[in-house]
């Protein structure tokens, strides 16, 4: 393995470690929050960061499949602005790129 490699699967191992810790550190904190009085907005909190580090989890694990997914995204957000630029007028409804819009979120 060479130097690069294995300073990547360090750091790939340490950001592991700290994405687990963060997700124990956060049930944890859920669990005694539920304890406290007057708690439910902190609650709530922690149950979004919960998700959203397992969120992150899946990501990492899906890591081509996001690159892929993510350069997709900037690509058709890329077209968009550049036809608005073209069409020299924003996103309205009705026009082909709100039509364009539509037809991505349905």
């Amino acid at each position: 393995m060479s130097k690069a490699n294995l300073n990547t699967s360090i750091r790939m191992d340490a950001a592991d470690h700290a994405l687990g810790a963060a997700s124990t550190i956060t049930t944890l904190m859920k669990e005694v929050s539920s304890l406290i009085p007057h708690a439910g907005p902190l609650a709530s909190a922690l149950g979004v960061t919960k998700e959203l580090i397992s969120i992150v989890n899946q990501m990492r694990d899906n890591k081509d499949q996001c690159s892929f997914l993510i350069e997709r995204i900037l690509r058709f957000l890329k077209d968009l602005a550049e036809e608005s630029a073209r069409l020299k007028e924003p996103i309205r409804y009705g026009s082909p790129t709100a039509d364009r819009l539509n037809k991505l979120i349905s």
